[in-house]
């Protein structure tokens, strides 16, 4: 036997109901052309195989290859086992064997929709889900996501849909974490599910993981600022009343409040966005003046060309994602719909060609 066959490495996945085709790689070792059938070695799996084309002729030395194409019936029952297959050739005027190979098959469901699961920029808190359906018919299917912990709520939209053959459809999956009290953010993850609409007890087709993280409604420092301040308030009113309370260990008298108040910084002052909103530009918070030289200067680029455009620092809203330092936002709000805030995009786009709505 002068003729080498080489078959996939990895079990070879069928579906009932659908054709597979493996190719098969045949080389000629010998010092001669040869001209060989390939066939499938009765078995399990051989009244399903043919082989195209069922001939090859190759030289001395050459490689070619041939699809062996494998028909599952509908009515096959799936099964997680591994079953071996062996491919033959044989010399296609003496019958001669002239090699062969095996492989291993198995029959199981198809998973007729692909996912990804990513962050949406710009919106806090927001994932979109792209499924694809990669098969030859409809997919029906179903759309759930849980929050990790379970502080909070999540919905997903369409929560069902339906995708025709090569159809892409993007999900909207918006989570609404429970926000801590005080102290530093809180990491988060979402967990989405996409079932068969038409096959609940099926295992998931698509399961994608997404993580975020909280604000608390009042951060550190704030908490320590207002530790001071009323710190502060309390050493005037002991002062007013006349009253001296040495500090621990000190037999001096109290210096005057103002030089026991260290500056804090002054809180960020909340502001409001509304849904649905355009997104035009994001600038993240770095250089020295924390990025918003740029973000200015965008800003001033397009009010000049008559855009209705505002600039949002992403920490002062619950709204905006603002992951690692926050950034600057460039947006337009105060939409009655969708609708009107794609009108504007639409409407800015050749200065603004970046413009998205979210929703």
């Amino acid at each position: 036997m002068n003729v080498e066959l080489t078959l996939p490495t990895a079990p070879v996945a069928l579906a009932p109901g659908s054709a597979t085709r493996v190719p098969v790689e045949l080389r000629n070792t010998g010092g001669a052309s040869r001209t060989v059938r390939v066939s499938m070695a009765r078995g399990r799996a051989s009244a399903w195989a043919s082989v195209e084309p069922p001939t090859a002729t190759i030289e001395a030395g050459a490689t070619t290859t041939v699809d062996l194409l494998l028909r599952v019936p509908t009515d096959q029952p799936p099964s997680s086992s591994l079953a071996p297959f062996t491919v033959h050739a044989e010399d296609d005027v003496t019958g001669e064997p002239a090699g062969f190979a095996t492989g291993l098959l198995t029959v199981a469901l198809p998973v007729p929709v692909t996912g990804t699961l990513t962050p949406r920029v710009g919106a806090a808190d927001a994932f979109d889900l792209r499924l694809t359906n990669n098969s030859d018919g409809p997919a029906a299917v179903r759309i759930a996501a849980t929050l990790d912990p379970p502080l909070g709520s999540v919905d997903a939209q369409p929560a069902a849909a339906r995708l025709g053959p090569g159809e892409t459809l993007t999900a909207s999956v918006r989570s609404r974490p429970k926000r801590p009290l005080m102290g530093t953010p809180k990491p988060y993850a979402v967990v989405v599910s996409v079932q068969d609409a038409l096959d609940p007890d099926r295992p998931a087709l698509v399961k994608a993981l997404g993580t975020g993280s909280r604000k608390p409604r009042v951060t550190s420092w704030m908490a320590g600022a207002a530790a001071i301040v009323l710190a502060v308030a309390a050493t005037v009113a002991v002062a007013l009343s006349d009253v001296r309370i040495p500090l621990p260990g000190q037999r001096a008298a109290t210096p005057p409040p103002s030089a026991l108040t260290p500056s804090a910084p002054a809180p960020l002052a909340p502001v409001s966005v509304s849904l649905p909103y355009a997104l035009v530009e994001v600038f993240p918070h770095r250089g020295a003046d924390g990025g918003k030289g740029v973000a200015e200067a965008a800003r001033a680029r397009l009010a000049g060309a008559g855009m209705p455009i505002r600039l949002v620092d992403s920490l002062t809203s619950d709204v905006l994602a603002d992951e690692g330092s926050g950034f600057w936002v460039l947006l337009q709000d105060g939409f009655a719909s969708v609708d009107a805030a794609q009108s504007y995009c639409t409407q800015w786009r050749q200065v603004a060609p970046r413009c998205a709505v979210t929703a």
